[in-house]
């Protein structure tokens, strides 16, 4: 990572794996060519897991390198918050992660049931179902036969980029407009921010401390 300071601990980088809606898959085949795919997984403790057909094109992608990605948007920032005429100012806070490793497909059943009964658990927290048991009649033929592909935890990045790198005082300003703006989504951002650099709001920092992170404009 080119900087450090926006570098994010690795178990908040697995939490935003684990609560992306979606995330992306980029690999090659055997001849080089590129493999992109938006996938629903499942995160386990060494790697991330998800299921496709044994002909689609992800099969070609076995025991070659990988990159699993996943981002959210935590609020765009327009250019005048900071500049009244300069465009150059506006930008996007955001936390992403992304995952290197080896595509490799799972061939032990146990592995496979863990696997898909994660994927189930995570849209179906409240069961329903009998859970999946590659031993039993029910569930043995269709594990057997569903292709399980995991992508192992080689190495996790996580970034957040949450106006770490600002001087105090812009910060302040920021969150000032965030808070005037009042748009979807800004008191999240606001907290984040907080969060992040909760030493741009010190007695020290700021001639009079604003309200603290929890607080919510009123509509």
């Amino acid at each position: 990572m080119r900087r450090e300071i926006f570098r994010m601990p690795r178990d908040r980088a697995l939490a935003l794996l684990r609560r992306a809606p979606l995330v992306h898959l980029a690999s090659t085949t055997p001849d080089g060519s590129p493999v992109l795919r938006a996938l629903d997984v499942a995160v386990l403790d060494d790697g991330i897991a998800f299921h496709g057909s044994p002909t689609g094109e992800k099969t070609r992608c076995v025991g070659r390198a990988a990159v699993v990605s996943a981002e959210e948007v935590i609020a765009h920032l327009p250019s005048y918050f900071t500049d009244p005429e300069r465009a150059c100012p506006a930008t996007t806070l955001y936390r992403s992660v992304q995952i290197h490793g080896t595509v490799r497909a799972v061939e032990e059943p146990a592995r496979k049931a863990a696997a898909l009964e994660a994927l189930v658990r995570r849209w179906q927290p409240e069961g329903s179902y009998r859970p999946i048991d590659p031993t039993t009649p029910m569930y043995r033929t269709a594990v057997a036969g569903v292709l399980v592909l995991e992508v192992t935890f080689d190495s996790v990045d996580g970034k957040e980029k949450l106006l770490q790198h600002r001087r105090p005082e812009e910060i302040r300003t920021i969150v000032a407009r965030l808070r005037e703006r009042n748009a979807p989504g800004d008191a999240a951002a606001i907290d984040a921010i907080l969060q992040a650099s909760p030493a741009a709001f010190a007695p020290t920092a700021a001639s009079q401390a604003l309200p603290c992170a929890s607080a919510r404009p009123s509509r």
